[in-house]
């Protein structure tokens, strides 16, 4: 298969089939897209959950050779693959020509990395060299075959501004007047210029990677929760909209439910379908059920986070024009009056 460029035309809906994610029992966002021209898998990586996920270890490798065989497969019905960045838990680093032989392989650029990225990104491609019919460093490009147009963002950062773990691209199917957009490890969004993106993509079904609440109180605070929420709720109230699958980081704390209540009320309110890959089909996070099944690890008392005190939260960040850590806080977190509006408007 070769990368063609007529002209774009209507054509029966966009299949999404959510191969390995978090929910599932896997840190992983491994998303496979069908389209009548074209079928490709998107970060089809997976690895262990931590010891704070509550299943025993053994359920976990159990589930990790389930997902990781599952995605395998997925690359194996593919003409395309698609990597966003270079996380274990996004790629499958091995030569392996039965995952990537012949496939045209769209691959996050490796100029801005951070090194130790890189370095496993460049012994990556060395590995793989002769296998794929093509590599295609992917960052703001675009592609069509046939009727079908992929697409991938510019590189983003993975969480909030200059974060550690450097910057991923979003990858955009569209076939006619349908699209799906897989937002990769956005963290959130805390981020207002990539909400900006997610929200002016326009699509019908959005794979977004949720914020991770198991870092509160070390790597993250509240005001970083209350801004994701913000994002959510703006997106959810895209007109487009129909689906949004909130996943990956967020999945792997059972606390999630009731830090995420607004956003699920608000997604309850518009008619949309929310919630993470497992909730869409029709079963229980697999986070969710450990802890129903062997009770808690890390988090042992918590509340919903409501409305008021989200408000709260935000008021007194603005208020001391820092985070509740006292970092430097993001570069678009500037106005009092613009986040309230902002709070008001997409939560409240």
């Amino acid at each position: 298969m070769r990368l063609t460029d007529p002209v774009i035309g209507g054509g029966p809906k966009i299949q999404v089939e959510y191969v390995g994610f978090d929910s599932l029992g896997v840190k992983s966002m491994c998303t496979l897209v069908r389209t009548p021209e074209v079928t490709i898998t998107i970060d089809p990586g997976a690895s262990i959950e931590s010891a704070s996920f509550p299943l025993p270890e053994k359920r976990r490798r159990q589930l990790l050779r389930e997902r990781a065989e599952a995605c395998r497969q997925a690359c194996m019905k593919s003409q395309a693959i698609a990597i966003s960045h270079y996380h274990l838990d996004h790629f499958i680093p091995r030569r392996d020509a039965n995952i990537y032989a012949g496939k045209i392989l769209f691959a996050k650029s490796v100029d801005d990395l951070p090194q130790r990225q890189k370095n496993r990104a460049k012994t990556f491609h060395r590995s793989i060299d002769g296998l794929p019919e093509q590599v295609v460093w992917a960052d703001g490009r675009r592609f069509r075959f046939k009727k079908t147009e992929i697409a991938f963002s510019v590189p983003i950062w993975h969480g909030s501004f200059h974060a550690e773990p450097g910057k991923v691209i979003m990858t955009e199917i569209k076939r006619g007047k349908e699209k799906a957009l897989i937002t990769s490890d956005v963290s959130g969004p805390t981020s207002r210029e990539t909400t900006d993106l997610i929200c002016a993509s326009k699509a019908q079904t959005v794979v977004l990677d949720g914020y991770p609440t198991y870092h509160l109180g070390r790597f993250a605070t509240n005001l970083d929760l209350v801004l994701s929420i913000i994002n959510v709720c703006r997106i959810l109230a895209t007109k487009t909209l129909s689906t949004m699958v909130i996943d990956h980081h967020m999945a792997r704390d059972y606390r999630y439910p009731a830090l995420f209540k607004l956003a699920y009320e608000k997604a309850d309110k518009l008619g949309r379908q929310f919630g993470t890959a497992a909730e869409l089909a029709g079963r229980t996070s697999a986070v969710l059920q450990g802890y129903q099944d062997y009770g808690p690890t890390r988090w042992h008392r918590w509340t919903p986070l409501e409305l008021d005190e989200a408000r709260r939260i935000l008021q007194k960040a603005l208020a001391e024009s820092k985070t509740a850590t006292g970092r430097t806080p993001p570069s678009d977190f500037d106005t009092q009056s613009d986040w309230l509006e902002q709070f008001d408007r997409w939560v409240a």
